[in-house]
Order: structure tokens, then sequence, then C-alpha cells
């Protein structure tokens, strides 16, 4: 994603791939994200006995002033065939998030939300990639300095108590930090890089991540053992469809364990103004740990695999993409 900010290594069929794909490879967090300390449901005396006259209201309730730390993990494998040669890339990124709350007179939540820390490794073939946010201000390499601006960045998102992301600000000022270190007389250049920042970071990177991390509540009260669907898009260069099935397996020590099962599809919608066509289907799940009293999450794991094509250059380029990832959150 912030990749796409150097435009010579567009040329390469295998990297133009790989950034079409990148919104689905940060599934992100926000969006989230579970390690070994994970609650087995049937594993404790403290879960709440089956009631089917009991009823739990789910939704975000965190207290004014309060503050949540995550740690995301996010793995991925991706194969692509170009011809008759497959090219493998591998992926890892760490991030840490926090986010500082607040309400507003209407009951909407704000959060403030600063990455504590950004770092970025891949491989594709013998060619490896490993930038940290943490050498920012040393590096000379332009997307460490780009993450260190990120990380250096607050936003602020608006969310309603049922998970609705009603704003977000912030990014495009972040935006507009990187395109001004352009040079001035490289106006198309410019040009392309508000484009794809706005479409990659804003509309893409950050508000999936948003989607993941809230959009997962039910719109009603339920009972142990019920289930809601729930269907979001999320958008970038490459769009896609999830329609989750949300399932309220138990209630352990006021943590509820929530598990997810979706399936994906491509979205090409927006294809003639992406000038990009893809036939991609996957399916996905996971399981989440949730507070029930605020709704925060404190743990999730999910994966996917995404199977299809992309069309490139007037071909169409066989896909298979795996994904993973995990979380950790605490109130501090």
């Amino acid at each position: 994603m912030l990749l796409l900010l150097h435009k010579q290594q567009m040329h390469n069929c295998y990297f133009q791939i790989y950034l079409l794909m990148r919104n689905i490879l940060l599934l992100p967090v926000v969006l989230i994200f579970l390690s070994s300390c994970k609650t087995r449901p049937n594993s404790s005396r403290d879960n709440d006995a089956f009631d089917p006259n009991k009823m739990y209201k789910l939704q975000l309730n965190p207290a004014a002033g309060s503050s949540y730390y995550y740690d995301i993990t996010n793995e991925s494998e991706m194969e692509v065939e170009v011809g008759d040669k497959k090219t493998g890339n591998e992926t890892k990124t760490s991030t840490g998030l926090v986010f500082k709350i607040n309400k507003d007179s209407t009951g909407d939540l704000l959060f403030t939300m600063q990455y504590d820390k950004l770092h970025f490794y891949s491989k594709t073939g013998d060619t490896k990639t490993d930038v940290d946010a943490a050498n920012a201000a040393t590096s000379i390499d332009p997307v460490e300095k780009t993450l260190g601006m990120v990380k250096n960045t607050s936003l602020l998102a608006t969310i309603s108590p049922t998970g609705e992301i009603k704003n977000i600000s912030g990014y495009k000022e972040l935006g507009d930090k990187i395109i001004a270190g352009f040079a001035p007389a490289d106006v198309s250049g410019k040009a392309t890089a508000q484009l794809q920042w706005e479409k990659q970071v804003g509309n893409g990177m950050i508000k999936n991540n948003m989607y993941q991390l809230f959009k997962i509540f039910p719109d009603s009260m339920v009972h142990l053992r019920d289930s809601w669907k729930l269907a979001s898009r999320q958008e970038g260069e490459v769009s896609l469809v999830v329609k989750s099935t949300f399932t309220l397996k138990a209630i352990n020590n006021d943590i509820a364990i929530i598990s997810v099962t979706g399936n994906i599809t491509s979205d090409n919608e927006d294809s003639e103004n992406s000038h990009v066509t893809t036939d991609l289907q996957g399916e996905q799940e996971g399981e989440f740990q949730m507070e029930t009293k605020t709704g925060m999450l404190m743990n999730c794991n999910m994966k996917a695999t995404i199977n299809g094509t992309i069309k490139v250059m007037g071909s169409d380029v066989p896909v298979t993409i795996k994904t993973k990832l995990k979380m950790n959150g605490h109130k501090l």
C-alpha cells in the first residue's frame, strides 16, 4: 500500500498484483486479531449456563477516559502464476495500536488512535524487505520514513454504540505530509500518489481495519448459541464483499466467546474506474473474545483463504492467498 508511491516498480507484473492485493493481506484491524491464552468455552465452571430465557446485549460501551492497547500480527502467503512460472510471497506485519476513548454529546464514541509500532517484513524469492517505523529518524529508506510519519500521527474515529463507523479524520493530513515530499514539478506523481493514498489508506486499510474491529455487533439482544449475519464491503484497489455469520458460543467471566465464519467474493462495481477486474472467492473463520460490559475486543484469531484470478495487463493471472490475523488487547 505505501509502496504505491514508488511508480517505477509498477512495471513489474508480480509486484503490481502484490499492490492490488495488499488490502486483502492486511485484513487490518483493524483489523484484528488468539494467542495461546485463548479461552476454551467448555473448560471453565465459570461459563454461564445455557438459559433460553436469558438474553445479552452486546454493544460498544467503554467508559469515557479509558484506553486500550492492541498488539496485532498479520501473516500472509500469496502465490501467483504468470505464464508457466509460479512466484510466492510471504509477508508479516506487526503493529501496536493505542485507543483513547471519549464520548460526544450524542452518545457516540470518539476513538483517538495512534500506532505505537509498525514493522513490515516481506520475502519474494530471494528478495527481502524489512522496514520498521522505529528506525525512521535515522533511515534513508522512504518507506521507513513514511511509516514513521504514520506512527507519529493521531487519527480520530467516531463510532456508534452499534459499531457503525461514522467518520474517520486525520489520514488526509498525513497524506498531505507525504505528498509534500514529492518534487514540486512532479505534478503527475503527486496526483497519482494522492489518489492511491486516499483509496488504499483512507478508504482501504484504515476503514477496513475499523470495520473488522467493530462491525461485529448484533442489532438486537441475543441468547447463548444465537447467530446473526452481517455483510461489509472492503474497499481498495481490489474491493471485496464479506458476508459473515457470528455465533455467541459462551459467556466466561464476563467475556463473550464469539465464533465467525464467512464467504468472501470480489466486487467489481468500480472496475471501470480502477481498470482492474477480479474473480475471487474465499472463506474465513475465527473467534473473538469480547468484554460483555464494554464491547471491546480482548483477543481475536482469524484466518482466510482466497482463490481466483486478477486481470493484469490483459491476462487472467491465477492467485491464491492465505492469511492469518492475531490480536491481543488489554485495558491500560
